[in-house]
């Protein structure tokens, strides 16, 4: 079985080390690992390590934010907004109404998920009620049950906390994707230069003509996902004053819903107000694994401790 991902080299080369059988089934889908007389299942990335139901609660945004926020603990609030076809009890105009009214009371600026996104996608900006129409309206088309409604909060980093068995065993942060002015390039194309392999929402208000003077950073972009041009920054008690505040949300967080392994997305306000962003139960290291130095070791530390765990259930 050849799969080219820095998690599958990964798991590959761990089932080798530690003795490990593995069997690819159900087309490659499921690998079946069995050590010891004990056998367990890797499904997609997601180890056979948490409960069902810590899963499926990391899995859906609004159930997340529903259990922290039942245990007073931070989070960026979420509003549920059911679709029609698969909730028909429900009333969606109620729902629309709801984001409407948060479009106001937040500055007329909110985001809308797919309460089961990742990595980015299905997550969107919305500034007036035709595009919250057309956005709700569009992902319901796509076969999105539910969806949230979150007030739109300037990020300045978005730390990354990864949880095993109790414990935050790593952490790093992350930067928006922002390219640095030389003086003579225009915005455009210092961008195309710096981003060619990547496809992004720019910030509406860029001007891509005008040239930024020498050293200016200017940030292009509001998300901060790795796949989408995000920078890596790994920090240190030492070096992150932020450390431990960070460390016990997450900690508290990943407690919250009962999870066992798990990466904790904590934001980061101008103001250094910390909030969870979400939690997944699915860990992935992929490209955290291509562009930090070190990262792959790193990666494979954090799922050989993960695996070992798994195997003493």
């Amino acid at each position: 079985m050849i799969k080219t991902k820095p998690f599958f080299r990964i798991i590959n080369e761990l089932c080798e080390e530690l003795n490990i059988k593995q069997t690819w089934l159900s087309y490659e889908w499921i690998d079946k690992l069995e050590k010891d007389g004990k056998t367990h299942f890797i499904i997609g990335n997601h180890l056979d390590i948490n409960s069902a139901n810590s899963y499926q609660i990391a899995k859906d945004k609004y159930a997340t934010y529903a259990v922290l926020s039942s245990n007073n603990i931070p989070m960026i609030e979420h509003n549920m907004i059911f679709s029609p076809y698969s909730r028909s009890h429900y009333y969606k105009e109620e729902f629309i109404k709801r984001a409407k009214e948060l479009l106001r009371q937040y500055n007329n600026k909110i985001v809308i998920k797919a309460n089961d996104s990742y990595e980015g996608k299905d997550v969107y900006i919305c500034e007036s009620d035709e595009q919250i129409d057309n956005l709700v309206n569009r992902l319901f088309d796509e076969n999105k049950n539910t969806l949230s409604a979150c007030p739109y909060i300037d990020i300045k980093y978005e730390y990354r906390c990864i949880f095993l068995d109790g414990e935050v065993i790593y952490i790093y942060k992350k930067r928006k994707p922002y390219v640095t002015g030389n003086g003579k390039s225009t915005l455009g194309d210092l961008i195309n230069k710096k981003y060619a392999d990547y496809s992004f929402e720019y910030f509406d208000s860029l001007n891509l003509k005008s040239i930024p003077s020498l050293g200016e950073e200017i940030t292009i972009s509001w998300k901060h996902n790795l796949n989408n041009g995000a920078e890596p920054i790994v920090v240190s008690q030492e070096s992150d004053p932020m450390y431990n505040e960070v460390k016990k949300l997450a900690t508290d967080a990943a407690k919250a819903i009962g999870i066992s392994f798990a990466s904790v997305d904590i934001s980061q306000t101008e103001d250094f107000k910390h909030m969870v962003m979400e939690i997944n139960g699915s860990v992935c290291m992929n490209k955290f694994s291509d562009l930090v130095d070190g990262g792959y070791e790193i990666a494979k530390d954090i799922f050989r401790r993960a695996i070992l765990k798994m195997f003493e259930k």
